[in-house]
């Protein structure tokens, strides 16, 4: 079998255009797993009555769960009962108008809040007691703990876990062709329906996807250099 290189080189030409989709697909919902991952382990490392115990419990169903498994019945889910809603709120907008980038944004959201909120809990977890109770023996409150002292050690603890949740959210997003978003792979493989090249357009998508992540790789570990460095530099000042 041979390869066609400069269908390769035609296929990644074609899915070029749409790495930022798979961008918006990545880093969007990165932050927002980011922000409600924290809160969900903050919440479930109080113990908080009753929130700790149902978030405990969704966190474990929503981890047994695969990501495309979840795209496939939020897509069901909205298609069906988006237009009821729509009609009975008298919206003028249906579910056909609605860009299909949004479904697979929320459904990344919520594994990367998922993944997230385990990763934050473990790095909670590891920040020794004595640090609590010396921060509220000067009058800290629990926010003011949380920002200026749990916060600061957390982020060189969880930076290489985000790191790696993020390139797990890049060969993710690939998923999302499956509701028809054109993203990088079915860019990739427009080439194809033609040419009927699949494999060629299947190596340039994973060509462009192994760049993302190597990117993202160095990028992180730079990142943690500089903020160990300044870390360290601020402790011994």
């Amino acid at each position: 079998m041979q390869i066609d290189f400069s269908a390769i080189l035609a296929a990644f030409e074609a899915a070029v255009p749409f790495i930022p989709v798979t961008l918006r697909l990545v880093f969007i919902p990165l932050f927002i797993g980011i922000v409600l991952g924290f809160i969900v382990a903050i919440i479930r490392y109080y113990s908080v009555p009753v929130i700790s115990k149902v978030l405990s419990g969704l966190v474990t169903v929503g981890k047994g769960i695969p990501v495309v498994l979840s795209l496939m019945v939020a897509y069901l889910l909205f298609s069906d009962l988006f237009d009821q809603v729509a009609t009975s709120l008298h919206w003028a907008i249906r579910f056909s108008d609605i860009n299909r980038e949004y479904i697979g944004i929320f459904v990344l959201s919520i594994s990367a809040t998922i993944s997230l909120s385990e990763i934050f809990r473990g790095a909670l977890s590891s920040i020794p007691k004595d640090q609590w109770d010396a921060a509220a023996s000067i009058g800290l409150t629990q926010v003011q703990t949380i920002r200026r002292v749990v916060f600061p050690q957390l982020l060189p603890i969880t930076l290489p876990m985000i790191s790696n949740q993020l390139i797990v959210l890049v060969k993710a997003s690939s998923l999302v062709s499956l509701v028809s978003v054109v993203d990088v792979l079915n860019g990739a493989l427009i080439t194809a329906t033609t040419s009927y090249t699949f494999l060629e357009s299947y190596i340039a998508a994973a060509l462009i996807y192994w760049a993302l992540s190597i990117v993202i790789e160095q990028v992180s570990v730079l990142i943690e250099r500089n903020y160990t460095r300044k870390y360290v530099k601020g402790s011994i000042v």
